[in-house]
């Protein structure tokens, strides 16, 4: 029997990966309300327009200023539904994830030559970042994100790496997620540990990798301009992370509450960290170290970089596990590991299993599961209101907002999820009608509103009745009424 069948430690991870993401899927289909607004964006550039630069989705502040620097991400989620409708996009995401942490511990192996103790870093490194784990656009910056780590590594250490890579990858990620900002940490924290090095140890620190490096993040740099809206793209990312009001009311970007037992993960991980480092013989590359020190910042300061870190340390920590040789048990068996895993090759086994999920997608309890669900989106609302269509402008809630732009998309909402777009002025606003706070009524006159889609145990619902709005439509999770005697 030939050796090729046997799956190596990198396939048993794809495969670990692959399904854990599919059998989360129903979760990653309904934890926010961002991807219906992403895959409208992505119908909207397939129909034959180029991405929107200006809000096409509101009635409430049309035409206001938008950076789609997601577009791309939008494009290839809508196609992933138009080939396999919600299943599609999970059997994406798993994909992207599934390859993440294949190429964190594939070259984490070839730095630490050490199998079984670097496969079970990498896995917990994906156990952690399912925290995070959620069909939208930063799936495939974890992808790029794994990609940028490995080629900068390399490039520190002498290694030849093509100049074409850097700024490929970056024209690519700069269409696919605003997050593409790491790439740049992640330079930026390998520079700063070469001009460390240079300063200190010059006569060790090679001239060339100091220039690599700044030449890799040069043309990067002018690569980002190649977007929709050009160096605009930047202003709206880094003016969403400097507006507290904004950044407050945003779950995942506040510091991960470790009295949550969803966070002990993280602690653990953390420690581990901190005693690996303390065990480990020769100090850390200084690049790394300060990419390690300011992404686990990072991370103690937004739940949201969560999946920077669980991809991040596995691959920056590997090298702390060289001295797991000298025991015993592993020792035994790494030897044999090696023997199979350099007698094989290909991609049989990541084949198979995407297979397997598409089969498991197609046949299983999943078929059904992998759907939006009714308990989170107004999917029965939204049928009704095809059948029976509303005239005039709406009032929804922010989470519904892109689901209603993707399956009623001749409707115009009132907000959606892209908080930048609405600005904090806007969103205020919205939230005074929610919270029922003094002078709600005028915001629904201002904006003209003559019918709203709200959730059923939502107290803004009861105040409508009591305002004369008649209740038209009512299922479990959405209640819709119209302004009396309309």
């Amino acid at each position: 029997m030939k050796n090729d069948i046997f799956p190596r430690f990198q396939d048993i991870l794809f495969l670990a990966v692959f399904l854990a993401a599919l059998l989360l899927g129903p979760r990653m289909l309904n934890m926010d309300g961002d991807l219906p607004r992403h895959m409208a964006i992505g119908r909207y550039v397939l129909q034959g327009n180029l991405p929107p630069v200006n809000d096409i989705f509101s009635h409430t502040v049309p035409g206001a200023p938008f950076a789609p620097h997601k577009w791309l991400s939008g494009v290839l989620f809508y196609l992933a539904y138009l080939l396999f409708d919600e299943r599609g996009m999970v059997l994406l995401s798993a994909t992207a994830l599934a390859a993440t942490f294949t190429i964190i511990y594939v070259h984490s192996v070839a730095r630490a030559k050490v199998r079984l103790p670097v496969f079970l870093l990498a896995g917990y490194g994906a156990v952690l970042t399912s925290l995070h784990w959620i069909v939208r656009p930063h799936i495939f910056t974890m992808l790029l994100f794994a990609l940028w780590l490995v080629l900068t590594d390399k490039l520190s250490r002498g290694e030849r790496v093509s100049w074409w890579y850097f700024p490929a990858l970056m024209l690519l990620w700069n269409n696919i997620h605003g997050e593409y900002l790491a790439g740049f940490l992640i330079t930026g924290a390998y520079l700063a540990g070469w001009v460390w090095d240079f300063l200190f140890e010059r006569e060790k620190t090679p001239l060339e990798t100091g220039k690599r490096l700044t030449i890799a993040a040069a043309l990067s740099a002018l690569v980002t301009l190649l977007n929709p809206v050009s160096v605009r793209a930047w202003g709206t990312v880094t003016g969403w992370l400097g507006n507290e009001y904004l950044m407050a009311r945003t779950d995942e970007t506040v510091p991960p509450n470790f009295a949550e037992p969803k966070f002990l993960i993280l602690l653990a991980f953390l420690s581990l960290s901190i005693f690996l480092l303390a065990i480990k013989r020769e100090k850390l590359q200084t690049g790394a170290a300060i990419a390690l020190a300011g992404f686990t910042a990072m991370t103690l300061t937004s739940a949201r970089n969560i999946h920077f870190y669980g991809v991040i340390a596995p691959f920056l920590l590997a090298p702390t596990l060289t001295g797991s040789l000298v025991l015993p048990l592993i020792k035994q068996y790494e030897a044999l590991f090696e023997k199979v895993e350099s007698s094989t090759k290909g991609i049989l086994w990541p084949i198979f299993t995407v297979l397997l999920g598409i089969l498991l997608l197609m046949f299983s309890p999943l078929r059904e599961a992998e759907r939006f669900s009714p308990a989170f989106f107004p999917v029965q609302a939204v049928q009704w209101l095809k059948e029976n269509p509303q005239e005039g402008e709406m009032f929804n809630p922010f989470d519904w907002g892109g689901y209603l732009s993707f399956y009623l998309p001749e409707k115009k909402v009132f907000i959606d999820s892209q908080g930048d777009v609405y600005g904090e002025a806007f969103i205020r606003k919205y939230e005074k009608v929610i919270t029922l706070a003094p002078g709600w009524q005028n915001i629904l006159d201002e904006y003209n509103v003559r019918w709203a889609l709200v959730n059923a145990d939502w107290p803004l619902a009861r105040a409508l009745a009591k305002e004369g709005w008649q209740e038209i439509y009512r299922d479990g999770t959405a209640v819709i009424l119209r302004r009396g005697g309309e």
